[in-house]
């Protein structure tokens, strides 16, 4: 017989809660504190939900014995985030920000659920249960710390760490316990999202002894009009006006751009839904959001738009760029809080959006600005036209400013020095200054003596794809066919790394990339190993929009806009839907290509699978969506 009468203990409403409450049996909502009043002996099963509190619920004596006796009589009981149950206690709560839920219950509770399936319950919280007060049965869900991507191979080692359970049925055999918070699993945006729905499913039906289906369970942000059938250009344009707005809904630009803008969002996804945000006024952001702004202006004849564009590069170089005596005059500061640090690439992207003003719109306003960013960086610039990562203030003396100049940057990586190329070449032909053509040359021809094995920071697909802005641009200055030749090379080789959705998956031959740390020590890429179905739209993929289309203008060869065609339909499908303002309208970090969301490994200890980057993802993207609606008009330029 069905267990068709509930009883669940609670506070909260949850989505979980919503999810019971939905089904065919008769539920009974009590608080926590009116168990040992309420006539249990009514209920065929009982849901304790424990996690609407930071602090794990604590029965009171008399409610808990209560509650016990309705275990020991063989009632099905499932407690989620419960300090203490049967035999059972556990430690104070810790985050989960860098581990997830693995599935390996030998007995294969959940039907469809593949053993070793990872689970991420984003920056969540749970409790460790003492290892000698429960069982040693193989749990449903463990916790793991491993960089991988969406599974991993249970073993015996995972199994024993008998503290890392996350949800199993302990003694007496009819009570379920979940170790975690779970129940607004929705509003945290657990994922996989098919994976999660099939957990809760298992744990509703087992306590209805029914089966439960959730297959119209939506989560609370969509991605893709994969089957739209409205004209390409339409569909960008809406796509690049939701990432404008997305600026303003989201707070990201202040006091219409004259407060600079913040960096965006972290990858930690607090119980409930909210996420972290990033209060840190970086340069390169700001000066990146200024040119979608810019660009509206030219598709739409927004004259605000136009000022907000002005206001934030205003904003760049009356704050960041140092004019001061001395031998540090020209250098752009990185942050508001990284005051003394200067990183070159960084600084070109906050220039770039300008010098495009400058070369679009006939103006020269702040141009001598960029000049002397960019004199500062190349009298930083080694021999070889490479620039070291980045500089120290505190570090640069007259000593070390001419150690730098004498010798090899030894830095063939596009992720260090491949816009720092591209703003010298652009500035070039502005000023015809030649210093800025030299050391581009140059430099660019350092990366590509080693191509590909460059150093890389996140993946090959990063470097590829930093790439094709600066060679597009070194063709269009120098016009030789070795350097045309370059761009094609690697536009021939990145296309090895393409899905058939439109995205570049990431890709590292040789795992060479530097930053492959442990798990929560460093920055990390997503990749974890060749074949994982990722695409990185911080990193990789978000360069390519206004790659391409540069290509495109600079080579009049139609192969390049069909490339931008196909990214810019891609991102238009990963793009967030959602009511959450937070979201709607920008891009995260990790998208899985298989399972249409964001999701991959939280082992970068900065920028996760949930990161949205005001500058880097949103505004570069955005920006090349607006620049290939803008081809005709731009055309001539060249």
């Amino acid at each position: 017989m069905n267990n068709n009468k509930l009883v669940v203990i609670t506070a909260h409403e949850s989505d979980f809660l919503q999810i019971v409450k939905n089904t065919k049996a008769k539920v009974v909502v009590i608080k926590p504190s009116e168990i040992a009043d309420a006539n249990l002996d009514l209920y065929d099963s009982i849901a304790v939900l424990g996690g609407g509190d930071n602090v794990p619920l604590l029965l009171e004596p008399r409610n808990r014995r209560a509650l016990e006796e309705q275990i020991k009589k063989g009632k099905k009981t499932f407690v989620e985030y419960m300090a203490s149950i049967g035999n059972v206690y556990f430690s104070p709560p810790e985050s989960t920000r860098y581990e997830r839920l693995a599935y390996c219950s030998s007995k294969m509770e959940i039907s469809n659920l593949e053993l070793g399936t990872l689970i991420d319950d984003q920056c969540g919280m749970r409790i460790k249960p003492h290892m000698n007060t429960c069982n040693n049965k193989v749990p449903i869900l463990q916790f793991v710390r491993k960089h991988a991507h969406d599974r991993i191979t249970i073993n015996d080692a995972i199994l024993e760490e008998i503290t890392d359970r996350a949800l199993w049925f302990d003694n007496p055999n009819n009570l379920l316990i979940c170790s975690f918070r779970l129940g607004n699993f929705r509003k945290t945006r657990y994922a996989p999202w098919e994976e999660i729905k099939k957990v809760v499913a298992f744990i509703v039906g087992w306590l209805l002894d029914e089966e439960i289906a959730l297959s119209n369970y939506q989560p609370v942000y969509r991605t893709g009009v994969f089957h739209d059938i409205s004209p390409l250009e339409e569909r960008i344009q809406v796509s690049a006006v939701k990432a404008i707005n997305w600026f303003e809904n989201a707070e990201i630009v202040l006091e219409k751009g004259k407060g600079g803008a913040l960096e965006g969002f972290g990858t930690e996804l607090y119980y409930g839904g909210s996420q972290r945000k990033s209060n840190v006024l970086r340069a390169d952001c700001i000066g990146e959001i200024s040119l979608p702004y810019f660009l509206d202006y030219l598709l739409h004849g927004n004259l605000e738009s136009l000022q907000i564009s002005d206001n934030l590069a205003d904003f760049v170089f009356e704050n960041y760029l140092y004019k001061g005596d001395g031998d540090l005059f020209g250098m752009m500061r990185w942050t508001n809080e990284a005051w003394g640090i200067c990183y070159q690439d960084d600084v070109a992207r906050a220039i770039i959006p300008q010098l495009l003003k400058c070369f679009y719109h006939k103006t020269d306003k702040h141009l001598d600005d960029c000049v002397i960013a960019l004199k500062f960086l190349v009298k930083t610039t080694g021999t070889d036209g490479t620039r070291v990562a980045r500089t120290d203030n505190i570090d640069l003396n007259k000593e070390k400013l001419q150690e730098l100049k004498a010798n090899p940057g030894n830095l063939p990586s596009a992720h260090y020095n491949a816009h720092y190329f591209a703003a010298l070449l652009l500035a070039y032909n502005l000023t015809g200054i030649e210093e800025f053509k030299v050391t581009a040359v140059r430099g660019l021809s350092t990366i590509m003596s080693v191509y590909p094995n460059t150093k890389r920071e996140q993946s090959e697909t990063q470097e590829y794809c930093r790439l094709i802005l600066p060679l597009s641009w070194l063709y269009w200055i120098t016009g030789t066919k070795q350097h045309k030749d370059w761009l094609y090379q690697v536009t021939h080789d990145l296309e090895k790394y393409r899905h058939h959705t439109g995205g570049y998956l990431e890709r590292d031959s040789g795992y060479k990339a530097n930053m492959r740390h442990e798990v929560g020590e460093g920055e990390s890429s997503l990749l974890t190993k060749n074949g994982d179905p990722v695409v990185d739209l911080l990193y990789s993929n978000n360069w390519l929009p206004i790659g391409f289309i540069q290509a495109y203008l600079v080579t009049e060869d139609n192969m390049f806009k069909e490339r931008w065609e196909s990214i810019a339909s891609f991102l238009m499908n990963t793009q967030i839907q959602s009511e959450n303002p937070q979201i709607n309208g920008a891009w995260a970090r990790a998208f899985d290509v298989e399972k249409k969301e964001v999701f991959g490994s939280p082992a970068d200890v900065g920028w996760g699978p949930w990161a949205i980057e005001s500058g880097w993802t949103v505004a570069q993207i955005s920006g090349g969506l607006f620049m290939g609606l803008l081809e005709k008009q731009l055309l001539p330029h060249y």
